[in-house]
């Protein structure tokens, strides 16, 4: 039985998405990666206004990451749904490294609040995510 893993993140593109080289690619399918920071604004307990931001991860497959490299642009504000993927490597210095990841499979996007106002909307309809056997998938850092 599959558990539930969904996660909705709204925040903006911290660079430019980037295609990520793979070895030996699954049907030839593209990964694309970009950041996301995300705010949470809060009153601490002093009663001062203060900000936590976290950067998270997301990785695009397929089509859906060919369509982020075409229009997606850093400083965009950025709404992605998916699911959480744990990725795990050995670093070169011989450590365990591991992080976790959203697997994009629907986005919204605009452009900074001064250029659009209304936002475009990607998906991966063809569920490439999934029939890319990603957890085979080799990263080259």
């Amino acid at each position: 039985m599959n558990h539930l893993n969904s996660v909705l993140l709204e925040g903006v593109l911290v660079d430019n998405p980037k295609l990520i080289p793979l070895v030996d690619p699954p049907n030839g399918i593209r990964l694309v990666k970009f950041d996301v920071a995300s705010d949470r604004f809060y009153v601490n307990r002093e009663g001062v206004k203060a900000v936590e931001t976290v950067f998270i991860p997301v990785q695009c497959w397929g089509s859906l990451g060919e369509k982020c490299l075409e229009k997606m642009k850093k400083g965009m504000t950025c709404r992605t749904v998916g699911r959480l993927r744990l990725s795990r490597w050995m670093a070169s210095d011989g450590t365990s490294r591991k992080s976790i990841e959203i697997v994009a499979q629907h986005l919204e996007f605009k452009a900074p609040r001064s250029r659009s106002v209304n936002p475009e909307i990607l998906e991966d309809k063809n569920n490439e995510a999934d029939s890319a056997g990603e957890p085979e998938v080799l990263y080259t850092f």
